[in-house]
């Protein structure tokens, strides 16, 4: 572990080393100081070695040598008969800075361990400083010094920051005085603006015609807010007092949500337009409260969350919160301090407004509201959505929406889903009405048309079996959005009611404005806001175009994004009606936990997570094992006495007949072809050893038992039984683990390895390494696809593999020369530096990611794994380590890594004995636990266990810790029990419980945080006590006991490595962390998204025609080949380019109408915005996810329409189909249509795909395959 850097200056070079060897002195050492011996001439690796950084790198060793000796071998003073006797080496300088005389670094050598107590205590005294560089110790081995912890300086924000921010702070500290504040409507041509709620503060404004002069005691004013630390966002807030009197209010802008300004005059009084991504929050508090003195008690939570302003407020608050006009004082100061403070923070140019008519329109009264509503409730229900959407996200004005009465009942007679695509489109389309000069109506008819040209077959395709059409809401402070239906994964519910019944069933999620988590902040109080906002709608219901949708449950997953699942109670043709609780009843026997109301909820939720279906099962076929299990007592840490504990070595595992895991395996290529890509027909497929399931009540992961060859069983053990549902026999596969995933170090995993004495140097040269490839990936094909394939970018439309073909076909020049690649390739780098800088996910060459199961063989001892890796198209590899030689060492990945036990080495077993259980069997892709010992290693793994739980594999030597910690106990709290049979409102009482009190991230924060300015790193006290925190929010979904962190210790300052993506870490609010995490920071720099221009452009057609046509002809000469009308394949792109529409404007992390993501961000699977917040770096993770996973389904579709029936076309007529469709694409791409780019990839990789397949086939055969 490294000691956080002081104050004072560090060496140029910015960064500091650990170091595990001796090495050679850079320059000549003083007579005596030989590179192996000492004074004494003992040997140097007998002594006592502290490693020095911050060395100035241009000094001469005689300069340093003599620095020291000033403060170890003083010749006056109080320690003139205490001399420490030293050694002293420095590192030679790296050759490219030919100015530098040494590296920075060296190591001291000490005679006797006593040394260093003496050596803490006289840098504490008085630092050894070689001009304006402090030097700095650390212990050889990486483990903690104890003896020199009293030279630990806490780390603090340099002075020059400092002084940055005092002026940030003067520039910023003026207030503005507003004298009304408007929010309303603007028109198409923005030349006109209707204020649809006002505040007037002082009588002598002009807002409305006629008004009365009366008195004003109330008054407003616009003040900048840098936020608090660093951690709220920053922001611009207008205080309002004198509403009432006792109350005062605030209307808070976060600057990261501000789209434009302008700027006019009206009646000799300035106004300020201020246009927004996302509405404003606001907040009220008690005009006059009583105050204590102390500021943690006075202003913590001291503003309270509202929805709106009043009760008119309340009424337009969702359709007019986006366009803010503030009517300023005449005073010109005022306007001019807004224009400096506004430059100051880089808000968006202030331009001349052009508003020339200012209006009270009422165009939201509850008139026209009813009238919407009326005319939708006549309309189809999925029509009525669509309708919705257009005025719950701002859209269109409700006499817009009346007047397509007559449009969309001509559609709805031309057919219902029809009429429900035609409108989605629509919905994509209209916030571009002014853009495109059309009104409403042309818009309407204009997504008519797309919507005929991509042909009704087209439009009228249903989801496949295991999808679904889904509907979401996301429900803000504010107002509502709605989105949908696009396919997503179902779930057992979904499935059992079948497509009839899907669109009674829709997703409720809660969000802040623009769909983020609610965060956790210091000075506004969330819950009460909540226990109204959320709590009224999960106990009363929601209503959604005009159907009444009530609570039903919630996933896992669904749960942590604060998303559940409601349903509009419905007939069913045999089961009768249909209702929220009639499904809950029907789900099983939920007994055993109904005094639980979390752990009751927990096992419904089970039956709503995502799925594939895949088998039925008979009773016969299911056979229940027992578990290993034993009563064992263990001590936890250092100083605690033996506790006994029932412990389960088997948690959440069972096992598979062969047959079985085979005929499953066999039904989900069915669901989804094209899982695994082979080079050849006699390639070897990986198939899944281990599936995570759900069967009924029971839920785990099920691992091949070879010795159930030959019949259809699948066993399971107690402790994957979580509710009795005998008669739901379907297995349902939540994951299927044919592939091991590659390892990532996170930022809480490098904190942990750094404590644990893992050199800076070995991630740096890490880090450094995947910089380099990323780099590179703008060199050369196959370095590209590696890149993609790495980060997960371009998976859906298969672009890794088309970049690794292009070699092979003559594209390269697309690779270099192309627009649309290059600009893909500059996004890649991009994401992969973000990636690095902000999260510190860095590859770990030769580590992986896998599942674990049990060893029910009983082949293992304890401590012992075994692990296959299998990666398609490659050798099998064994993870080995005989005699601990190299050993591995494990880390549960499924959460951060917060306590210092939670690493733990192992020993694997290499490769298995000819004829073992596990040569037989080989279990690729699992790591298997032994089942022996006095506690099972996934307990001691961050409390893991094997029901679904994944772990690294870390076989890099130099990051194997130096020393090793005691796991926590990972006993969990006392779970929170009812003296009664919980019911739904029980669920929904524990639900708004969870979304207020949920600390879990702010735990992790707080660790990190503390971890970086403690000297003993995640091993101090606070830092474990947090640990033990974090175990138990992780468990709160389960136990339903909230954790508090009210009166533990918090971090002061903020290291570098936290500040967010649009922030700047020398803005004055950050400290330069010495820890591994702040180099790594510093050490990446962003590239500009958006490349330099190609100097000589080539597109894809004169590329593609040059190297390929002439081949493609020749073969579809001589298999003789029809030519093909191409109007299928421009309906095709119409359809897709329709879906693509939607798909950028669902997926912006604005959530607004006027954000849109790229073509190329599609393709790419990424989003580029920045995030402002931890919050919003969780919600674009989240968007990314849902994105990739529906631009794939899309691109899947898309391809298979291309090549058509591939079980009944020869490969000759396949290769016909594809060339016709990319020489539409390459009409299309002249034409200059929006997808144009990604619509050609699609066919550019049917069409390699289908040339692969011939050559491959020629190969073998010796003739032509067509």
């Amino acid at each position: 572990m490294s000691y956080p850097a002081s104050s004072r200056r560090r060496s140029r070079g910015g960064r500091t080393s650990s170091r595990s060897t001796p090495s050679t002195p850079s320059t000549p050492l003083p007579q005596g100081e030989t590179a192996r011996n000492g004074p004494s001439g003992k040997s140097l690796d007998d002594k006592y070695q502290l490693a020095v950084a911050n060395l100035p790198r241009q000094v001469d060793f005689t300069t340093i040598r003599l620095a020291f000796e000033k403060v170890l071998r003083p010749r006056t003073g109080r320690y003139e008969d205490f001399p420490i006797h030293f050694t002293l080496q420095v590192d030679p300088p790296d050759p490219k800075r030919p100015r530098d005389k040494n590296r920075g670094t060296g190591v001291i050598y000490l005679n006797d361990g006593k040394f260093a107590r003496h050596l803490a205590t006289r840098v504490n005294e008085n630092p050894i400083k070689i001009g304006d560089y402090e030097v700095l110790f650390q212990k050889q081995d990486g483990s903690l010094a104890r003896a020199i912890q009293g030279s630990y300086r806490r780390p603090q924000i340099s002075r020059e920051a400092l002084e940055r921010k005092k002026k940030n702070q003067e520039a910023l500290g003026h207030e503005v005085r507003v004298l009304a504040v408007q929010f309303g409507i603007e028109g198409r041509s923005r030349e006109s603006f209707s204020v649809e709620w006002e505040g007037d503060y002082n009588p002598n404004v002009p807002t409305r015609a006629g008004q009365q002069q009366k008195e004003y005691k109330s008054y407003a004013y616009l003040k900048f807010n840098e936020g608090r630390e660093g951690e709220n966002p920053r922001s611009l807030q207008i205080e309002i007092a004198g509403h009432s009197q006792s109350e005062m209010y605030r209307v808070t802008i976060p600057m990261e949500r501000i789209r434009g300004l302008e700027n006019g005059w009206v009646d000799g009084y300035p106004f300020i337009i201020m246009r927004l991504y996302n509405p404003p929050s606001f907040e009220t508090k008690p005009q006059y409260a009583s105050l204590t003195g102390n500021p943690k008690q006075d202003f913590r939570h001291s503003w309270r969350r509202l929805g709106s302003l009043d009760a008119a407020h309340q009424r337009v608050v969702a359709f007019s919160s986006k366009v803010l006009r503030l009517v300023i004082t005449s005073d010109s100061t005022h306007l001019d301090n807004f224009i400096k403070m506004s430059k100051f923070v880089r808000l968006p140019p202030l331009k001349i407004s052009r508003h020339a008519q200012i209006a009270r329109g009422d165009l939201f009264a509850r008139r026209r509201l009813d009238e919407v509503k009326a005319m939708s409730s006549k309309f189809p229900w999925t029509v009525a959505f669509q309708c919705d959407a257009l005025l719950r996200n701002c859209l269109l004005l409700p006499w817009e929406i009346l007047e397509l009465k007559g449009e969309i009942n001509r559609l709805i007679s031309i057919g219902e889903r029809f009429a429900e695509e035609v409108l989605k489109l629509f919905v994509v389309l209209a916030p571009n009405l002014f853009e495109n000069k059309e009104t409403a109506l042309d818009c309407l008819r204009r997504a008519e048309t797309e919507c005929n040209n991509r042909g009704m077959s087209l439009a009228l395709t249903t989801p496949k079996f295991g999808l679904f059409r889904s509907r979401h809401v996301l429900v803000t402070p504010t107002s509502y959005q709605l989105e949908g239906p696009y396919s997503e994964q179902s779930n057992r519910v979904i499935r059992d009611f079948g497509p009839d019944f899907e669109d009674h069933f829709i997703r409720i999620a809660f969000g802040d404005e623009g769909g983020a988590l609610y965060r956790h902040d210091w000075e506004v109080d969330n819950e009460k806001f909540l226990e109204e906002r959320v709590g009224t709608i999960l106990h009363n219901g929601i209503e959604v175009a005009g159907r009444r949708f009530e609570f039903l449950a919630y996933s896992g997953s669904g749960l942590r994004q604060h998303s559940f699942w409601f349903v509009c109670p419905f007939d069913h043709p045999t089961l009768g009606e249909v209702s929220a609780g009639s499904i809950r009843m029907g789900l099983g026997d939920f007994r055993r936990v109904i005094r639980e109301p979390a752990r009751y909820g927990a096992r419904i939720s089970q039956a709503f997570s995502a799925t594939d279906p895949s088998v039925e099962m008979k009773l016969k076929e299911i056979e229940v094992m027992d578990d290993v299990e034993a009563e064992t007592q263990i001590k936890y840490g250092e100083g605690e006495e033996l506790k006994p504990r029932k412990l389960t070595w088997t948690d959440g595992h069972g096992t598979i007949s062969p047959d079985l895991a085979e005929e499953i395996w066999q039904v989900l290529c069915n669901l989804r072809p094209g899982r695994v890509k082979t080079k050849s027909d006699d390639e070897e497929v990986v198939k899944p050893k281990a599936y995570q399931i759900r069967l009924g009540g029971y839920k785990g992961v099920v691992s091949v038992d070879y010795k159930l060859k030959g019949k259809r069983l699948i066993r399971v053990r107690p402790s994957m039984d979580k509710f009795d549902a005998p008669h739901s026999l379907g297995i349902e596969i939540s994951e299927a683990f044919n592939k091991p995933s590659r390892m990532y170090l996170n930022r809480p995993l490098i904190m942990l390895l750094d404590t644990l004495g893992v050199t800076h140097a070995a991630f740096i040269r890490l880090q450094d390494a995947a910089l380099e490839n990323a780099r590179d990936a703008l060199n050369h094909p196959d370095s590209s696809a590696m890149l993609m394939e790495q980060h997960g970018l371009g998976e859906a439309f298969e672009l890794p593999g088309l970049l690794m073909r292009f070699r092979r076909y003559g594209l390269q020049s697309l690779h270099e020369c192309d627009p649309f690649f290059r600009k893909l390739l500059s996004f890649s780098l991009y994401h992969a530096q973000r990636e690095l800088k902000y999260h510190a996910r860095i590859l770990v060459p030769g580590s992986w990611t896998v599942v674990g199961v049990a060893d029910i063989h009983n082949q293992l001892e304890d401590g012992e794994i075994y692990a296959c890796i299998h990666r398609q198209g490659q050798e099998r590899e064994y993870i080995e380590g005989p005699n601990f030689v190299k050993p591995t060492f494990l880390v549960r990945a499924v959460s951060p890594t917060v306590h210092p036990g939670d690493v733990q080495l192992v020993h694997a077993i290499g490769k298995p004995e000819t004829g073992s259980p596990y040569d037989i069997e080989k279990l690729e892709n699992t790591v298997v636990f032994s089942v022996k010992g006095r506690r099972p290693l996934p307990d001691c793994l961050g409390g893991g266990d094997l029901d679904g739980d994944e772990y690294y594999l870390i076989t890099n030597k130099e990051l194997h810790p130096h020393r090793y910690e005691a796991p926590a106990s990972y006993i969990g709290p006392e779970r929170t029990k009812l003296d009664r049979d919980a019911t739904v409102e029980d669920i929904i009482g524990f639900v708004i419980q969870y979304m207020t009190h949920d600390n879990l991230g702010l735990i992790g924060v707080n660790h990190l945080r503390l971890a970086d300015q403690r000297p003993e790193g995640v091993l101090d006290k606070d830092c474990l006590l947090y640990a033990d925190r974090y175990s138990d929010a992780v468990d709160y979904p389960k136990t339903g006991v909230p954790v508090s962190i009210d009166g533990m210790p918090k971090p002061t300052d903020i290291p570098d490595w936290y500040c967010a993506e649009s922030y700047d870490p020398n803005n004055g609010d950050y400290y330069e962390s010495n820890r591994a995490l702040g180099e790594l920071f510093r050490g990446v720099r962003l590239s500009d998204p958006n490349p330099a221009p190609v100097e000589q452009p080539v597109s894809q057609e004169d590329v593609v025609r040059a190297a390929l046509q002439e081949k493609v002809y020749r073969i579809l000469n001589d298999c003789e080949a029809q030519p093909l009308d191409d109007h299928i394949f421009r309906q095709l792109f119409a359809r897709f380019s329709y879906e693509l529409k939607y798909q950028c404007a669902t997926h912006s992390l604005a959530q607004s109408a006027n954000s849109r993501l790229n073509e190329e961000e599609v393709v790419l699977g990424t989003i580029l915005g920045k995030t402002s917040a931890v919050n919003e770096s969780r919600k674009r993770r989240n968007l990314m996810e849902r994105l990739t996973k529906q631009s794939k389904d899309l691109a899947r579709s898309i391809k298979k329409e291309i090549l058509g029936d591939r079980s009944v076309l020869s490969l000759g007529d396949q290769l016909a189909r594809a060339w016709t469709c990319l020489e539409v694409a390459w009409g299309i791409a002249r034409a200059n249509k929006f997808g144009k780019n990604s619509f050609g990839l699609i066919a550019l990789t049917s069409l390699l795909d289908v040339l692969y397949e011939i050559d491959s086939k020629r190969d073998e055969q010796g003739e032509e395959a067509t």
